[in-house]
C-alpha cells in the first residue's frame, strides 16, 4: 500500500516588541493600552514590553508575572506623571543600545504613543534601524491625524518608517486596527 507523506509546516508564532508612552499627555489612555499589552503577550511566542516617558523601563516581567490589575498599577507607579518631558527618541536610543538583539525578521514592533518628543531628537536613525530589522512596525496613537506634526509632534517623521499607523481613541477603532493587522 503506497503511502503519501504529508509534512506539517510548523507555524511559528510571531514575536512582539511593544513600546508604551505613559507620559502626562498619554496618561488618560495609558491604562487602556497597558491592558492591551497584557492581553497581547499571551498570543505570541515571545514578547518584550517597554514603557517610557523620559527613559525606557522594561516591563516584560510585570506583565508576565502579575495579574493584569497589579501589573498596570506597578508599571504606572514606576513611571509616575510629573513635570519631566516625554522623550521617545532617547528611549529608542536606550533600546537600540540595550535590547536591539530582541528584534529580528519575525518581530512585529508596536508603538503606542503620541510621538511627542518635546522638541528633542526623535532618533529617526534608531527608528529606521528598528524598522529594517523587524518584520513590520505598527503605530497606534490616540491623536487625530490633523494634530500630527503640530507643536512638538514628530509623528509625520515616524510615519514613513511604519508599516501601518492607526488612530485608536476607542474600542471600535481598536477593533478595526486589530482586524486590519490580522488581515495583513
Amino acid at each position: 500500500v503506497p503511502l503519501e507523506l504529508r509534512l506539517r509546516r510548523k507555524r511559528r508564532k510571531p514575536k512582539l516588541v511593544m513600546f508604551l508612552d505613559v507620559s502626562t499627555s498619554m496618561r488618560p489612555v495609558a491604562e487602556f493600552f497597558l491592558r492591551l499589552l497584557y492581553q497581547l503577550q499571551d498570543q505570541v511566542q515571545k514578547s518584550h514590553s517597554f514603557a517610557y516617558i523620559d527613559h525606557l523601563e522594561d516591563v516584560t516581567a510585570e506583565l508576565k508575572t502579575l495579574t493584569m490589575d497589579e501589573a498596570v498599577q506597578v508599571i504606572l507607579s514606576k513611571l509616575p506623571p510629573g513635570y519631566y518631558s516625554t522623550h521617545f527618541g532617547g528611549s529608542l536610543r536606550q533600546f537600540t543600545a540595550d535590547h536591539l538583539g530582541s528584534v529580528d525578521q519575525r518581530t512585529t514592533v508596536i508603538v503606542l504613543g503620541d510621538a511627542r518628543n518635546n522638541y528633542r531628537d526623535p532618533a529617526l536613525d534608531a527608528f529606521k534601524e528598528l524598522q529594517q530589522r523587524s518584520r513590520r512596525v505598527l503605530w497606534m496613537t490616540p491623536e487625530y491625524p490633523a494634530q500630527w506634526g503640530t507643536g512638538d509632534s514628530d509623528m509625520l517623521e515616524y510615519v514613513p518608517h511604519c508599516s501601518e499607523v492607526y488612530q485608536v481613541r476607542n474600542l471600535n477603532q481598536l477593533a478595526d486596527a486589530i482586524d486590519s493587522m490580522l488581515a495583513s
